[in-house]
């Protein structure tokens, strides 16, 4: 009997231990993923392929450089003027403008302290080859009433515009002439949006030039100021600029 005892005993690990051989064979074969291949996303329930997987992994790592270089380059503009900013002037400048154009300075804002109200008249050429001039359109008024009672207003009715007048002002001296080739371009970016707002037709004819003048009414002080600030409104009025069908694409 304790001879039987011990060959059964030994019969049942030997077969347990070709179990446990079999598995560790099996593990051996398995391939090993690389370690670029582990960093990538994990696939849900194994749905999508390896070469999807990159492709997200690459678009998650093109977004991610994008915003943070956008994010560098508006902090330089913005901050104090500094080593880099200074070597890097001519780029930090190129893409702020005119999109994302700033109107304040890191550590010292300085935000406007004028109600503005931006109008645009056109010349239009009718078919019988006559020319007459439209009513002012308030387009600070279409701005005001696309805002107004709306939750989530667009950034385009909210800023762009108003960046967009400050540009200008900003390029140009008193006299209203360009300073170099940023005054330039700002005029090109009114008058393009104004293009825009009045349409290439408009009161039966072609739209062939915009003018645009704008008030600027200074804000009071609160009562319980002791400043003493001039609120007479004044005016702004620019020349005829004459326009082309591309203005309005």
């Amino acid at each position: 009997m304790s001879e039987t005892r011990d060959r059964g005993s030994i019969v049942e690990p030997r077969e347990a231990s070709d179990e446990i051989g079999l598995e560790r064979a099996d593990e051996a074969e398995a391939p090993r993923e690389s370690a670029a291949v582990r960093a990538l996303p994990p696939a849900p329930n194994g749905s999508w392929s390896l070469l999807s997987r990159i492709v997200i992994a690459g678009a998650i790592a093109v977004m991610a450089i994008g915003v943070t270089l956008h994010l560098a380059l508006v902090f330089l503009y913005v901050a104090p003027p500094n080593a880099i900013s200074k070597q890097f002037g001519g780029l930090v400048t190129g893409y702020v403008y005119p999109e994302f154009d700033q109107n304040w300075q890191l550590f010292a804002p300085n935000p406007l302290q004028l109600n503005i109200a931006v109008h645009a008249r056109a010349e239009v050429e009718l078919p019988d080859g006559s020319r007459r001039l439209t009513g002012w359109v308030g387009l600070t008024a279409q701005d005001i009433r696309a805002i107004r009672d709306n939750p989530a207003p667009s950034h385009a009715h909210q800023n762009m515009l108003r960046q967009a007048w400050d540009f200008y002002n900003r390029t140009h001296d008193a006299k209203g002439r360009a300073l170099g080739l940023r005054g330039e371009l700002s005029e090109a970016y009114v008058r393009r949006i104004a293009a825009h707002r009045l349409g290439p037709r408009r009161d039966g004819g072609q739209v062939v030039k915009v003018q645009i003048y704008a008030t600027n009414t200074p804000i009071p002080p609160p009562k319980w100021s002791d400043l003493r600030e001039n609120t007479q409104t004044g005016y702004q009025v620019l020349p005829w600029w004459p326009v082309s069908k591309e203005e309005f694409q």
